[in-house]
């Protein structure tokens, strides 16, 4: 019961971490997902993700947020070639007339539309 219990709570945890870090600057609000990550961690005993998000959690001093923004505006960046680049590959398919590498074309395509706009989504 009380493993139900902590179950339950170490689920709810990151929701509830999320909705409270959102108003923070950015640097602080990733230092709070973390600190919720860690908590979960600990709470299901998960020693490797635990050591791995305590890393990262110490890594945080040198945050700033110009360069949580500047490392955002890179990835988005690369994203959007990335778009680009599956749009060319896509009218190259439409060129040649080969449905099946057409429809290949146009998942790896929607694909990477959805990996920017997730992108785009997430906070920093």
């Amino acid at each position: 019961m009380r493993a139900a219990v902590a179950g339950v709570f170490a689920a709810a945890l990151p929701a509830l971490a999320a909705q409270s870090c959102d108003t923070l600057d950015p640097c602080a609000a990733k230092a709070c997902r973390l600190d919720a990550e860690i908590a979960v961690a600990k709470a299901k005993g998960n020693t490797k993700a635990l050591s791995g998000l305590e890393r990262t959690r110490a890594e945080l001093t040198h945050c700033s947020d110009d360069g949580l923004k500047q490392k955002r505006k890179v990835a988005l960046e690369q994203a959007q070639r990335r778009i680009d680049q599956r749009e060319a590959e896509l009218k190259s398919a439409q060129a040649n007339g080969d449905a099946t590498k057409i429809k290949k074309a146009e998942r790896k395509l929607a694909s990477a539309r959805k990996a920017y706009a997730d992108m785009e989504k997430a906070p920093l």
